[in-house]
């Protein structure tokens, strides 16, 4: 949140293990769009994994949830596996 024009993205930048962005389309300390631009300019190998509805926590309303008939375990747990693929084969997981 705040000035869209002071992004601390350095760090990332100048990263080289392979990285796994998993992020909540609501997260409003993070937009998307700017996570989704920074992975662009990665040297690093690195894979997106978006929680639809998922804020800064990951975490999606209720009523989201029964709408797509999901608990948020399961998103949770689908976030975890892509995780452990990544430490587990040291290479991000296609999107």
């Amino acid at each position: 949140m705040g000035d869209r024009t002071k992004i601390r993205d350095e760090v990332l930048r100048a990263l080289s293990a392979p990285i796994l962005f998993v992020q909540g389309t609501r997260d409003s300390l993070c937009p998307l769009d700017l996570c989704s631009a920074c992975e662009a300019e990665m040297k690093a190998p690195n894979s997106l994994h978006i929680v639809e509805g998922g804020d800064h926590s990951l975490r999606v309303p209720k009523r989201q949830l029964q709408a797509i008939g999901e608990t948020q375990e399961e998103l949770d747990q689908r976030a975890f596996e892509l995780s452990l693929d990544l430490l587990t084969n040291c290479q991000c997981p296609p999107d």
